[in-house]
């Protein structure tokens, strides 16, 4: 039987901007691409978050239609989280435009007894503080999960050294990792997380793929050096961070073992991540997430196993 994974994160309305053109008012944020992202791979899953009233019921209706239910998402009078991005020419770059928390900003998530069940909590990507808030109302997880940014390890420092004691897995990209570990080396910023807490660190490298580090109870230290899937053009990277987070939590509901994933799982867990997050930068927004198939999938992820020989 599954292990039940829920999903914590902004529910946002984006403006994106990239060399390729704009998308205005697109329905976004971490927890959308997460939860389109696990649903690609397990049934097993729930998406907790809050919205204005201004959300649009066509946003609800579309998701419910991919098999992610949004009865667990409140509506509370205000207006919901946007956020615009404009990227540069080198799509690793970019600059938020404009941040409007809208009523995430005051929201005081109360999980209910149901989904204090979970045994996987996901922790996509909100202020530590929230983060950390989620992660309390989930006694019963074995496997916890939390995705980072550069800008909230600089303002909230403390808490996110907290965050780091409390999870299983941390994500980081190169440039977050450098930041907490203080460090010049990606590499050695990852052996710098393990000794912050988790017991699996994951930097991402972009459009160079990522590197999955593991410390055993032992003390013994693995690498998993996953490439990225080959993208002839980028259209627009947002959400590919959050959607290989969620990918890789769908996955993991098959193979948890009490919190206790075999490496062979874990590395078969970051090549589907890397192949969902890849899928998602083809178009602008969540379009690629939303026309992805669980059979397109598959056939992505055999070619993949083809490309690079991950197991």
């Amino acid at each position: 039987m599954s292990d039940k994974a829920l999903i914590y994160g902004t529910i946002a309305i984006d403006t994106l901007i990239t060399h390729n053109g704009r998308a205005n008012s697109v329905l976004g944020g971490s927890g959308i691409y997460a939860a389109l992202a696990a649903r690609l791979v397990t049934d097993n899953m729930a998406l907790v978050g809050v919205v204005g009233t201004d959300f649009e019921e066509k946003y609800r209706l579309a998701m419910e239609a991919r098999g992610v239910s949004m009865a667990h998402v409140a509506q509370v009078e205000g207006q919901t989280f946007a956020w615009t991005g404009q990227y540069e020419q080198d799509m690793n770059n970019r600059t938020t435009v404009s941040t409007i928390e809208g009523v995430q900003e005051h929201w005081q998530m109360q999980l209910s007894p149901e989904l204090q069940q979970c045994t996987l909590a996901v922790a996509t990507n909100v202020t530590p503080p929230l983060q950390y808030r989620m992660l309390e109302q989930c006694p019963n997880a074995t496997f916890r999960m939390a995705d980072f940014m550069k800008s909230w390890i600089i303002r909230e420092r403390d808490y996110t050294h907290k965050l780091l004691g409390k999870v299983d897995l941390a994500l980081m990209n190169d440039e977050e990792a450098r930041e907490y570990a203080g460090v010049d080396d990606s590499l050695a910023a990852g052996y710098k997380l393990l000794e912050a807490g988790p017991r699996y660190v994951i930097v991402k490298h972009g459009s160079a793929g990522s590197t999955l580090f593991h410390r055993s109870p032992s003390g013994e230290i693995k690498l998993f050096r996953c490439p990225a899937w080959p993208l002839v053009q980028a259209t627009d990277p947002t959400g590919a961070g959050d959607s290989y987070m969620g990918a890789l939590a769908g996955y993991l509901t098959h193979c948890l073992n009490g919190g206790n994933p075999t490496w062979d799982d874990m590395k078969r867990g970051v090549a589907i991540a890397t192949v969902v997050a890849a899928t998602v930068c083809e178009k602008f927004g969540t379009v690629s997430l939303f026309a992805l198939t669980r059979r397109q999938l598959a056939e992505r992820i055999e070619q993949f196993r083809a490309m690079t020989c991950w197991e």
